[in-house]
């Protein structure tokens, strides 16, 4: 299954309404999203490289569903400092050195019956890995620690591209 059909899917399971993108890239994720949210939904897209927010842009301006989506262009870290929740969804989709920050701040922002998705996870929540290799390997095995151990949620690893991480909320009757 290609990423953009599993957002999709992922969209119209939790009938989102307003999600998160943290990484637009080129805005391929988020016009997919976009596409399945009805039509008083929002997709607010962070992008800390103004070029790549310009190309976002013009893809969003050629779609019908391009009206939905906000690019918010800054280091996301401060953008999300400055964002409101409750998110149907959120997308981290960005510079995984900062992968925990943006766990933690998501977390904050995530309805109650939300998910989280977490990519680019290279299946090593499956056991540990040689950090020397790769910085970014280190800072996502040290994620898939935190939520191990984070009660708070139930996680599940889904062998989409490079591997996502779909996290829900545990339920306060378990």
């Amino acid at each position: 299954m290609k990423e953009p059909t599993f957002l999709k899917a992922v969209v119209q399971k939790v009938q989102a309404r307003r999600v998160l993108e943290i990484g637009t890239f080129d805005g391929t994720s988020a016009l997919a999203m976009a596409e399945m949210l009805p039509d008083d939904g929002t997709v607010i897209t962070c992008e800390i490289n103004p070029g790549l927010a310009s190309l976002a842009r013009k893809r969003f301006s050629r779609s019908p569903h391009g009206r939905k989506i906000e690019v918010l262009v800054g280091p996301a870290l401060e953008t999300l400092r400055n964002l409101t929740g409750p998110f149907d969804l959120i997308f981290i989709d960005a510079d995984t050195e900062n992968y925990v920050r943006y766990y933690q701040r998501a977390l904050e922002l995530l309805a109650p019956t939300g998910v989280l998705l977490l990519d680019n996870m290279r299946g090593i929540t499956l056991g540990p890995v040689d950090h020397s290799r790769d910085p970014a390997f280190g800072a996502i095995w040290q994620l898939s620690q935190l939520i191990a151990d984070d009660t708070r949620v139930i996680a599940s690893f889904k062998a989409v591209r490079d591997g996502i991480l779909v996290i829900t909320m545990a339920s306060n009757d378990a």
